[in-house]
């Protein structure tokens, strides 16, 4: 709206000027060929003025020209040029830059559940069952259980050999109770038993002796690795006679007595290795 206002102010401006040209050059000229000249001029004049200059600056160009019209005609007339205007917009202001996205975090893969192995137990084996001639099914078993004893402490068969030759001259391989120590019944289902001082249990080893508590040499098996335990102390025994072996051990009235059942203790142990 602006920018119009000035353009009309300008035309009129430039028009005003232009008839006071034109009324001048009339007095100035006498012919009707100067007249057309002269015209001619004015109106080339204010074409000028409107598509190059400002109305004021036109109207002092052509107002103030007391040259002749041969001198006005000239390409030498300079019109001062107004200063453009700016019509060009400010930049607008560069929006920021989005901000740069956070990469995204996998998650990891839920890991597929390990099915867990199928567990067998096995089922502890049972005691070996032997068959020997000359003994019954309780005095086998208590065999048996002599001959493993020996074996958890590291024996092989001579050891074995001496424990059950000892055993059958002790107590015939029974696990016997005592009259004497009446405890001694608590702890076993024999029917056997003998009297001789506090004696008891397969080995008949003496609690007052410090062979252990009554309960201790009532088991068969703590019976039977306590004598292993001993016949390991004693030097040499590897060398020694089953009867001697057992007699160091021992420590009987009658040494010679356990030879007497040292073929029985090898069948034993024939048994047991083929029942194995």
């Amino acid at each position: 709206m602006h920018i119009r206002k000035i353009i009309e102010g300008v035309t009129g401006t430039v028009r005003s000027a232009a008839a006071a040209i034109s009324q001048r050059s009339s007095n100035l000229f006498a012919g009707p060929h100067e007249h057309h000249k002269v015209r001619r001029l004015a109106v080339v004049s204010t074409a000028a003025a409107v598509f190059i200059g400002t109305g004021a600056t036109a109207a002092w160009a052509l107002s103030n020209s007391n040259q002749p019209a041969t001198e006005a005609t000239s390409e030498t007339a300079v019109v001062a040029e107004a200063p453009a205007a700016t019509t060009e917009a400010p930049a607008a202001a560069e929006a920021p830059a989005p901000a740069a996205e956070a990469p995204a975090v996998e998650e990891p893969a839920a890991e597929a559940p390990v099915p867990e192995a199928a567990t067998t137990e096995e089922e502890p084996a049972g005691p070996v069952d032997i068959d020997v001639s000359d003994i019954d099914d309780e005095q086998e078993a208590n065999a048996v259980l002599i001959i493993e004893a020996g074996k958890e402490k590291g024996f092989d068969e001579n050891g074995w050999a001496v424990a059950l030759s000892t055993a059958m001259q002790e107590a015939k391989l029974y696990n016997a109770a005592s009259d004497d120590v009446p405890e001694s019944w608590d702890y076993t289902d024999s029917d056997v038993h003998y009297e001789d001082h506090d004696s008891v249990g397969i080995m008949q080893q003496r609690p007052s002796m410090g062979w252990g508590s009554v309960e201790e040499l009532m088991d068969v098996s703590t019976s039977a690795g306590k004598f292993y335990g001993t016949l390991d102390d004693v030097d040499g025994w590897e060398d020694m006679s089953v009867a001697e072996a057992a007699q160091a051990v021992q420590v009987s009235a009658y040494p010679d007595y356990y030879a007497q059942w040292e073929d029985l203790a090898w069948d034993i142990i024939d048994a047991y290795e083929s029942a194995s």
